[in-house]
């Protein structure tokens, strides 16, 4: 091999070299942010209780079953309602009617539920006083719907009155007859 081809083969070797070289060099340039952020969902909760401080539990039982029911017998008791959520709550009572043994006691009760007011008198002749019933259920009906209430700010609380009445015109039939008069309580966010 000539010294020429030496050279020649080493220059086309340095120029192959120099365009890998080339290739190799070439860089993208990039640059990155991020936008972070950290989110906690609202708890929405609603307690029912005798007081305020007291109202933390999703079930209270209204301190009137003790009450020997008899036509024209009434009782009545405080219900809190708190708003436990970390968010303002609108809130609605709906009531229930569980009766047992296919007689209808609960049917034949009156239930009014009032705001603002509180109890006057003793069983069996204790009834609610003050504004107009919020949730009025005629004896020998059923309850209606959902009834909206008030909106509670987050903490807060609202004292109602609810008054369980037998009229006098009750049904002999009822004697010994049991029932369960459930008001349930819903708060409700978001569409």
């Amino acid at each position: 091999m000539s010294r020429r081809s030496v050279q020649v083969k080493a220059i086309l070797s340095m120029g192959i070299l120099v365009g890998l070289g080339a290739v190799s060099t070439l860089a993208a340039w990039t640059g990155t942010a991020t936008a972070t952020t950290s989110i906690t969902a609202a708890k929405v909760s609603l307690g029912v209780g005798a007081t305020a401080s007291s109202a933390t539990s999703e079930s209270y039982t209204v301190p009137v079953s003790s009450v020997n029911w008899y036509p024209g017998a009434s009782a009545a008791a405080v219900v809190v309602v708190k708003n436990t959520s970390t968010v303002e709550l609108p809130y609605s009572i709906r009531g229930s009617i569980t009766d047992s043994g296919g007689v209808e006691l609960g049917k034949a009760m009156q239930v009014q539920v009032k705001t603002g007011s509180t109890v006057s008198g003793t069983a069996p002749s204790a009834t609610c006083s003050g504004t107009a019933a919020i949730v009025d259920k005629k004896a020998g009906s059923a309850f209606g719907g959902s009834v909206e209430v008030s909106t509670l700010a987050a903490g807060a609380s609202e004292t109602l009155c609810v008054q369980y009445s037998l009229p006098v015109t009750a049904a002999n039939n009822l004697q010994g007859a049991t029932t369960k008069l459930d008001l349930v309580f819903t708060g409700t966010v978001g569409s």
